[in-house]
């Protein structure tokens, strides 16, 4: 009883430490933050566009195949890699600070800009 109850401690104490696989073609928290304010970026344009909703959509789905040629990645890697990273709180904020970070610094070169 004794050993396998040590048995069960050491798997328990293996399986913590352990890290996790993450899964292939993830992009990388830097990809993300970088493809992130790029597809910010161009809601923006769209939005200040002023369309009828069909036509904003018709149109952001232009920019967001350009965004991804632009990094090199399709969308089901991006996709897949954002699902991954809402499951991981801690990444996800990191990637999602950085990426309002990074918005608010070019806000604020174009608002000194004027």
């Amino acid at each position: 009883m004794k050993k396998l109850f040590l048995l069960a401690v050491s798997c328990l104490f293996f399986t913590c430490g352990s890290k996790e696989e993450l899964p292939e073609g993830l992009l990388s928290e830097s990809e993300m933050i970088d493809i992130m304010i790029d597809i910010r970026v161009a809601e923006g344009k769209v939005t200040h566009l002023l369309l009828k909703p069909d036509s904003a959509k018709q149109v952001f789905k232009v920019l967001e195949k350009r965004i991804f040629e632009e990094h090199n990645v399709d969308t089901v890697a991006y996709k897949s890699s954002y699902q991954y990273y809402l499951l991981h709180p801690e990444k996800a904020s990191v990637i999602f600070s950085a990426t309002l970070d990074s918005l608010n610094v070019m806000k604020e070169r174009v608002t000194n800009q004027r």
